[in-house]
């Protein structure tokens, strides 16, 4: 009978190599296997939270934009009722005083006229579903340049990562009134209570006002 010789060191050689190789394909599916159970979304925090407010940050500005190209965003604001004082078909407008339209109205032409939803559709067709906004005009309360609100598009407070864009327009005395069936300017505006003041009466100027969208 041969007795059992020793592995040479070739044979040694050979057997670490393959151990090496073997550890080394544990882990990498290892590696692989947790990689693909980790599923990253726009709420994980860090780089890619980042990255998507981005994203939706400029996607709200670009509906700004186009609106703005439209001729919808100055519209929007001179979507007022004269006699009431205050903006068209506000939801709410049987609790008393002013409202703000719900999300899916801003979008509505039939709520709000065709000239006057060109942003509101284009929110609610690019947000994402469960996605909310808000839309809030700051306009000039005095020549001392204090600033005050008015909510447009209230859907609740915003989350803390919440993004924001605007964009501002100068409104003039002799522009229209965008309300159906009215053929009176801004100047024409009386009830200023609940409505965009003018601020240099008899100036030409009537006030700059900024559109601001909150999303979240």
């Amino acid at each position: 009978m041969r007795r059992h010789e020793p592995p040479t060191r070739d044979e040694r050689g050979q057997a670490f190599t393959l151990e090496g190789f073997t550890a080394a394909f544990i882990l990498l599916i290892a590696v692989l296997f947790a990689v693909q159970s980790v599923v990253i979304t726009p709420s994980s925090g860090g780089a890619v939270d980042r990255t998507a407010q981005a994203q939706v940050q400029q996607q709200v500005q670009d509906a700004l934009i186009v609106a703005q190209q439209d001729g919808n965003l100055s519209e929007l604001v001179r979507f007022v009722d004269v006699e009431e004082g205050e903006f068209q078909s506000f939801h709410n407008e049987s609790d008393g005083g002013q409202g703000a339209y719900t999300a899916s109205d801003f979008g509505n032409s039939s709520q709000l006229g065709q000239n006057a939803s060109t942003l509101g559709e284009i929110l609610n067709g690019n947000l994402e579903a469960g996605q909310n906004y808000n839309v809030e005009l700051y306009y000039l309360a005095n020549e001392d340049g204090e600033r005050e609100s008015i909510s447009l598009v209230d859907e609740g407070a915003p989350s803390s990562t919440a993004v924001t864009a605007s964009y501002t327009v100068v409104l003039h005395e002799n522009q229209s009134i965008t309300a159906p069936d009215s053929d009176q300017q801004l100047k024409d505006i009386t009830d200023e209570g609940e409505y965009i003041p003018n601020l240099e009466e008899g100036d030409g100027l009537y006030n700059v006002v900024e559109i601001r969208v909150t999303v979240w």
